[in-house]
């Protein structure tokens, strides 16, 4: 090669790269500043608002490596029973595609809280995150862990959890415990379950025997008009149980799981003939509670079918310790039965909690009942987003529930007590009665005016002028039509 084509070759590589200049550096400090759009000087301390970014992304690589890693195990797991031809292996398949999923719906959390969460929650969070994770400052965890809902509950987008140990204890640790103390108390048990099986299910024995379980399992059923028509079937298992005929308490229990379900689902949803398979009852119940859902759905859509279709395919379960999965039933009895009363009181728990608040009032003045009817007042505001619809049609037509209510009727109360329907029915009354209106008027006209108003009061007003204004009495009416002119 000649001089003349070797300069004419470096001409052209030269021309490939651009003249060195003289070049501005930036600190990777305001390099993170300008891709978060923000100027290092509105920020009050800058240096800690960068660390916490830092902190910040080293726990958000954590969480979608340990997805990511999640995933690739359950993919694998999926595919390598792919062409296994058993009822177990269908109910793993359906557990593992269930687990890929939830964990696909975290990334995506995670990845939306990348483009559009960090900057408001670091300006949230403005002192020192790694420093207060340090201390284990167990307030500032749990307003860091708030940041997306896999923080949050990282637990249990794990197909290991124990979920059906969660279930065991849940109505445990409601009774046993007050509630500030139901989350370290589950996860000291939890703890035990882990390193030693079998102090946990002595434990769990122990309370199933001492504490008669069963029995008060039997007696919830029969004193709830949602579940009573299920006495004698939980009598039989009361019976079964205490005889200690395991395989035939286990062969009955696995079946009134599922009807636990179809009941919660009447008292949810209303009357249906069918509402779906165990799997789409525990789904519809559970998911209107995604605390709940994550907890306690992977047992009864993956493990309980499981043991049912063993029972319903061979008449019995083929086990060597039925006595274990006997307590074990009946741990489950407890934690469901307690969960579907409630849901079946719940339309009645909002007016016995606004009843006990006006036990409590004292007039100040003989014949001034204004406070009375306040007190009530800010009882159903309080209640507005908490209290499902059942409860306001309880209020507003008690008569269309009258053989529930009546189920709850007690004879020969002691002087000074009232049951139930006597609560229902002085509840229904006030709230019609023109000093209720008043005091409604007296609420809208302080709360709403020309310059400012206290929106949750005019939405609470004018839904209850809507619902009761064509029922009221002529004096009531007139005062809900006082309210009406302030609240459209």
């Amino acid at each position: 090669m000649d001089i003349d084509e070797l300069k004419e070759k470096a001409g052209l590589l030269s021309a490939l790269f651009p003249e060195k200049h003289d070049v501005d550096y930036i600190s990777i400090e305001d390099y993170v500043f300008s891709t978060l759009g923000l100027e290092k000087s509105g920020i009050e301390k800058p240096e800690i608002f960068y660390k916490n970014f830092v902190h910040l992304m080293s726990h958000l690589y954590k969480d979608i490596k340990e997805i990511e890693d999640r995933l690739a195990d359950y993919k694998a797991k999926h595919a390598a029973l792919q062409n296994v031809k058993s009822n177990k292996a269908e109910f793993e398949r359906r557990e593992l595609s269930f687990f890929c999923d939830l964990n696909k719906k975290a990334l995506r959390e995670i990845n939306s809280f990348i483009a559009n969460g960090i900057r408001s929650f670091l300006f949230e969070h403005s002192y020192d995150t790694l420093n207060r994770e340090c201390e284990r400052e167990g307030l500032s965890d749990l307003f860091y862990n708030n940041r997306y809902k896999y923080a949050w509950h990282r637990d249990y987008y794990s197909i290991d959890y124990p979920f059906g140990i969660i279930v065991k204890l849940n109505q445990y640790v409601r009774e046993k415990y007050q509630l500030e103390q139901f989350v370290g108390e589950e996860r000291r048990l939890l703890k035990l379950y882990s390193d030693s099986p079998e102090q946990f299910w002595s434990k769990m024995d122990q309370y199933v025997e001492t504490d008669r379980v069963m029995q008060n399992v039997l007696e919830r059923v029969t004193n709830d008009y949602n579940l009573h028509k299920r006495q004698e079937i939980f009598e039989t298992l009361n019976s079964l149980f205490s005889e200690g005929k395991y395989q035939s308490f286990i062969t009955l229990g696995l079946i009134q799981i599922e009807g636990l379900f179809d009941d919660y689902c009447q008292i949810r949803f209303g009357e249906s003939e069918n509402q779906g398979t165990l799997v789409e009852k525990a789904q519809k119940t559970l998911e209107t509670n995604e605390y709940n859902f994550l907890r306690m759905y992977p047992y009864f859509a993956f493990d309980i079918p499981l043991l049912r279709n063993e029972v319903a395919h061979k008449g019995m379960l083929r086990t060597e310790d039925a006595k274990r999965l006997a307590y074990g039933l009946v741990l489950d009895l407890n934690t469901l039965s307690q969960m579907v009363k409630s849901e079946s009181m719940d339309k009645f728990i909002y007016a016995i909690m606004a009843h006990e608040k006006l036990i409590e009032w004292e007039p100040k003045n003989d014949g001034d009942t204004d406070e009375l009817y306040d007190t009530l007042l800010y009882e159903l505001l309080m209640f507005d987003k908490m209290a499902n619809a059942h409860f306001w049609k309880v209020l507003k037509n008690p008569d269309e529930y009258s053989d529930e209510i009546e189920f709850y009727r007690k004879d020969d109360l002691p002087e000074g007590m009232i049951d139930l329907p006597g609560i229902v029915d002085v509840m229904s009354r006030l709230v019609r009665s023109e000093g209720f209106w008043k005091a409604m008027h007296r609420l809208v006209n302080q709360h709403i005016t020309p310059t400012s108003k206290w929106v949750e009061v005019e939405e609470f007003a004018r839904k209850m002028k809507n619902e009761y204004i064509a029922v009221l009495e002529p004096a009531a009416k007139a005062k809900c039509i006082e309210v009406s002119k302030v609240v459209g």
